[in-house]
């Protein structure tokens, strides 16, 4: 019984994933909460998420208080390796000024792929297409990044480091994006009602505007506290290429900046399948204002969110993931260095220890076969002896 238990202990250690294999972004992809990872889900993984996220800020005269909340659900699918897709679609988007009340908002589907690799590499490179569908009425809302109301279309590169690459959830680990977004919303805004509530109708776009296209950028870092917490920042934002001159951020705003937040976060794996991540968006630097609506930030000073994420469906580790898989693809877990836990060169001494610790018990398992194997030799031995000494009594 104990030589079983042995075997089955060390066949776990060495055939099942070492680490959870995803994150969800509030927009449906692998990463963090906007920053985008190179590294996929796995081949069959199904990953859900539930994305809050809530501000307020009072006025500057008067008593009312403008509060803004958003709600969306993400799927995320590993169709191959290499290849993931997402969707997430706004379920819930407050519409703070304008008084409208909430809606719905758009449908984002996204495809992302990497350069494969055929065992852990510390630099990972991939490329993400991305599409926005209007779905509700929640477009061109205050206080959000810029929802258009017609379809839009983006693309984004990925690049990924990763200074433990054989165990993730022991490395440090920083991704950058940079990426474009083309909205088609030149004839949406003609004779459309720009509306604060109380006030009535405060102007009327009367003609065409250009299409509007933004460039943005993010910048994330994760660092593990314990093998199931880590903390997490981020430096996100887009800018405004050219702007449809009728939307309400160029109509009412003194000014377009450049969105700039940091987000600083925890991501808790309370199970292989359970995880947490919740933080707060921070705007560092000044933004335009709506004089019509108070004199208010065309962008909120500060943001908190929560996202809860359930895997659903657990899919296929590429091959140098799974145990044996170093063998089959003629590599080997030392290449990697022998520099520290968390060196950039490789998984460092305490994966190796874990290794030999892990080689120590199947050579222990292997000893124990072996001296159940010669047990068993010596007792056939004892009955084909016995068996003969009884064959031979007659004749006596």
């Amino acid at each position: 019984m104990k030589q079983a238990f042995c075997i089955i202990v060390a066949s776990l250690m060495i055939g099942l994933p070492t680490e959870p294999a995803a994150g969800v972004t509030i927009s449906g992809s692998n990463g963090l909460l906007r920053v985008q990872s190179a590294n996929n889900v796995y081949r069959g993984d199904l990953w859900g998420s539930v994305n809050m996220g809530y501000t307020q800020k009072g006025p500057s005269t008067g008593s009312f208080t403008f509060r803004n909340g958003t709600g969306s659900i993400d799927l995320i699918y590993g169709i191959r390796h290499y290849l993931e897709v997402g969707i997430n679609q706004t379920i819930y988007q407050d519409r703070a000024f304008s008084g409208a009340g909430p809606a719905v908002g758009p449908l984002r589907i996204s495809v992302k792929g990497a350069l494969p690799t055929s065992a852990p590499s510390s630099f990972n490179i991939g490329g993400q297409f991305l599409l926005t569908v209007p779905i509700g009425g929640a477009s061109n809302v205050e206080w959000q990044s810029y929802i258009s109301p017609s379809p839009s279309i983006g693309g984004m590169l990925i690049l990924s480091f990763d200074s433990n690459p054989v165990f993730l959830n022991r490395s440090r680990r920083f991704h950058i994006n940079v990426g474009f977004i083309s909205h088609n919303d030149r004839n949406k805004y003609e004779a459309e009602e720009v509306v604060q509530a109380g006030i009535g109708i405060l102007s009327i776009a009367t003609t065409n505007g250009e299409n509007s296209s933004q460039a943005f950028f993010g910048a994330g870092l994760q660092v593990p506290i314990r093998d199931n917490i880590g903390f997490f920042t981020e430096l996100t934002g887009e800018r405004f290429i050219n702007i449809n001159s009728n939307t309400i951020i160029a109509k009412e705003g003194s000014s377009v900046s450049t969105h700039v937040r940091l987000t600083p976060g925890i991501q808790h794996e309370l199970t292989n399948q359970f995880s947490l991540l919740y933080g707060l968006d921070f705007r560092p630097t000044s933004v335009g204002r709506y004089a019509a609506f108070d004199n208010q930030a065309i962008y909120p000073r500060w943001k908190a969110f929560l996202n809860l994420q359930y895997r659903i469906l657990e899919g296929v580790p590429p091959t140098y993931r799974r145990g044996r898989s170093m063998r089959v693809s003629g590599r080997s877990y030392y290449q990697y260095g022998r520099g520290g836990d968390l060196d950039p060169l490789g998984v460092g001494r305490g994966v190796i220890q874990n290794l030999e610790a892990r080689e120590e018990l199947l050579n222990q398992a292997e000893r124990e076969l072996d001296e159940i194997r010669q047990q068993r030799i010596k007792a056939q031995r004892e009955l084909e002896e016995m068996k003969n000494s009884m064959e031979e009594d007659p004749k006596k």
